[in-house]
This record gives C-alpha cells, sequence and structure tokens, in this order.
C-alpha cells in the first residue's frame, strides 16, 4: 500500500513536470508527427489547395535521385572528415594542457573562445578572411611566396574549408569533454608505468587513451549527429556550392522546402536524415559496446 504522504509527493512530482512534459510535447512530438504527415503528401505551398496524400512517392522519388545521393555522400564525407580531425586536435591539445603549468589557465581559456562566438557571426568573418581578393589567408600566402587560393571555389578545395572551419568551431567540444576525462582518470596506473620506465607518449597510447575510450565515444556520438545536419557554416560559406559540391542533405533538404516550396519532399529528406542518424549512432554504439577496451571497464 502506497501511504498517503508517498501518494501526495507523487501527485507533487508530476504537477511540477506536467509543464515541461507539454512544452516539450508541443516543440518536439507534434513537429515530429506533422513532418511524417507532410512526408507522405504531395503539400506544397505553391498549390497549398491541392494537398493530397501520396504516401510513399516522395521516399522513391528521392531514392531514385542522384541530387540526393550526391548529397548524402558529400553528409558522410563531411561529417566523417570533420569528427576526425576534431577527435585528433581535441585529444592532443587535452593531453598537452594536462600538464600543469602557469601559462595553462590561459592557455584553456583561448582554446575555449570558438565555442563561446556566436556561430554565424564567426562564419561571416572566416568569409571575410577566405576572400580571394580581399582575406587575409591569401595575403599571407603572397608574404611567403605562394600563389593565392580560392578557398570556396573550387569543389575539393571548398569542403576541406569547411572541414576546417568546423574544426575549428567544435575542437574545443572534443577538447573539453577529453580534459574531463583525464581530470578524473585514476593516477596510479600512469605512476606504475612511469615507474616501469615508460615515457609520456608511450603512457598515454597504452594507458590514458583506452581508459578515455568512453569519454571519448560520447562526444563522437554527439559530434557525429551534430555535424550530420550542419547547416549554418555551409550555407553562409559556399550556399552549397561551387554547384552542388558541398550540397548537403540539409542544404538539400532547406532549397526543396524554402526555395522550391516542396514541404512534402523536404519533410522527407528530413526524415530520411532522422533515420540515418538513429541507425548509425546505435550502429556505432553497439560496436564500441562489444570492442571497447577492458581498460576503460
Amino acid at each position: 500500500m502506497i501511504s498517503p504522504a508517498a501518494r501526495d509527493r507523487r501527485r507533487f512530482v508530476l504537477l511540477m513536470l506536467a509543464p515541461a512534459t507539454v512544452l516539450l510535447i508541443g516543440l518536439t512530438l507534434v513537429p515530429f508527427i506533422v513532418s511524417v504527415l507532410f512526408s507522405l503528401s504531395n503539400f506544397s505551398l505553391i498549390t497549398p489547395d491541392d494537398f493530397a496524400f501520396s504516401w510513399f512517392e516522395n521516399y522513391g522519388k528521392m531514392f531514385d535521385s542522384p541530387e540526393f545521393w550526391n548529397a548524402l555522400r558529400i553528409t558522410v564525407i563531411f561529417t566523417i572528415a570533420a569528427v576526425a580531425v576534431e577527435l585528433v586536435l581535441g585529444v592532443g591539445i587535452a593531453a598537452l594542457l594536462h600538464f600543469e603549468t602557469r601559462a595553462v589557465p590561459f592557455l584553456r581559456l583561448v582554446y575555449l573562445l570558438p565555442l563561446a562566438i556566436t556561430p554565424v557571426a564567426a562564419v561571416f568573418t572566416f568569409r571575410i578572411m577566405l576572400n580571394p581578393s580581399l582575406g587575409i589567408f591569401n595575403y599571407m600566402l603572397k608574404q611567403v611566396g605562394l600563389p593565392p587560393q580560392d578557398w570556396l571555389g573550387t569543389p575539393g578545395m571548398a569542403l576541406a574549408t569547411l572541414v576546417v572551419v568546423d574544426a575549428w568551431q567544435w575542437t574545443p567540444f572534443i577538447m573539453l569533454i577529453a580534459a574531463g576525462g583525464l581530470a578524473a582518470m585514476d593516477e596510479e596506473p600512469l605512476e606504475a608505468a612511469q615507474m616501469d620506465g615508460a615515457g609520456p607518449i608511450t603512457s598515454f597510447f597504452h594507458h590514458s587513451l583506452p581508459m578515455l575510450f568512453p569519454y571519448l565515444a560520447v562526444a563522437v556520438v554527439f559530434r557525429s549527429i551534430d555535424a550530420f545536419k550542419t547547416f549554418d557554416i555551409i550555407f553562409v560559406l559556399t550556399g552549397g556550392g561551387p554547384g552542388i559540391a558541398t550540397r548537403t542533405l540539409n542544404l538539400l533538404a532547406y532549397k526543396q522546402g524554402i526555395e522550391f516550396l516542396s514541404m512534402g519532399y523536404a519533410a522527407a529528406l528530413a526524415i530520411v536524415m532522422l533515420i540515418i542518424t538513429i541507425i548509425a549512432s546505435q550502429a556505432f554504439l553497439r560496436r564500441i559496446n562489444l570492442f571497447r577496451p577492458k581498460a576503460a571497464l
């Protein structure tokens, strides 16, 4: 039997959670259901009166479109490249800042600054700096005798530039998680390894890195999901160009929905992006559970 006091406490908790629950449902579940319904229809803002359910016609059209597969390929390449660069740089910087020196607090602040800057403002600044005629990067290349580059005007260079800008912005996120993992790590195995003659590099790769695995796995999952749906950097710097060289799935959905007003097709693209994200993240989490190093348990 539940006591009256416990029943009243439960009612109080449910009452306090009710506003946040209603808000969460209104802002997430309801738009998701509407998006699913739109994806199964021919809804277009050009002819809204002709609304009718076409069921899976949008999905069939999508999977038959070379534009979709090209956008998916670019999205996957961008996600893998950006997360890989951020992971290597983030872990490396966190390891270097783990050594206590007088400059470490100041350097931590400096490396965390990209997270504090408004993303759109930072990207517009990069757009000016990457200008082929007036940008500071080409000016610096000229000063050392190197030819200027069209950073955003050629397909390969544009995608690589986007990866670099994304890495500048989000490497501190990986660094922050890795630094937290290093701070919470048991120092006894490292001290024992050093007593056995292991150097700092050997100790890091054989002891610290395996114990950081759970922290880095979480960071990779969050950053991969976020990189997969990156929009602001690509929209401001390249707009998906040159041509369609940097048009990701998110940008393709934007163009279909906002520019071409085909809301049904855009909703189908968004649903497919969600499904891909869920499947990929679940597959990664299952894989790391199977192959997690024993030192990380």
